[in-house]
Parts: C-alpha cells; structure tokens; sequence
C-alpha cells in the first residue's frame, strides 16, 4: 500500500523524474493486468532502464559496425521465414490498430 507516511508514494512527476517515462511504461506494464491492484516495484522501473540502456548501446554498436555485417539479397530459408513472420506481424498489427 502507498501512503505518504511510509515514505513509498511517488506523485507521476516524481516518478517519471526518478526513472524516465520509459522506466515507468516498463513498471507499470509489469504491474499487473489481472483484476488485484497493481503492484509497482522500483527494482522492475530501475531494470527496465539498465535493459533500454544495454540495448541503446548494442543499436550504436550495430550502428558503428555495420559495415561488417552481411549485405545483399535476402535469399536463405532464415531471410525468407524472418520476413515473413515481420510481414505478417506488419499485417496483425494493422488489423488490431482497425479494430
């Protein structure tokens, strides 16, 4: 329970200061989605902004080297399968956003 009292109560201003908009978009949708109150835990908002940072860092890595990765025509059975489950992800996507 969050209360003033105890110290444990964060105004979303605070919170957003504490952790970024994007740690809090991670606690929040670790909270929970069943129908008991949603639990927030600051190690979760703390964890989210260590992975967003390791993979903003792994994105300027790949950025920096992208030279020495492979280029050309997709034409392996991986290239094949990998663009079609992002196609049809493109197309799920599309009809939950209609819906």
């Amino acid at each position: 329970q969050m209360s003033k009292s105890t110290g444990n109560f964060l105004t979303l201003t605070q919170a957003v200061d504490k952790f970024s908009a994007d740690g809090m978009r991670l606690a929040l949708a670790d909270a929970g989605d069943t129908v008991e109150d949603a639990n927030f835990v600051e190690a979760m908002a703390d964890a989210g902004i260590l992975r967003l940072y390791t993979w903003v860092e792994w994105v300027k890595e790949m950025i920096a080297n992208r030279e020495s990765l492979r280029s050309g025509p997709a034409s392996t059975f991986n290239d094949r399968v990998f663009a079609s489950e992002m196609n049809a992800g493109i197309v799920k996507t599309e009809q939950n956003y209609e819906r």
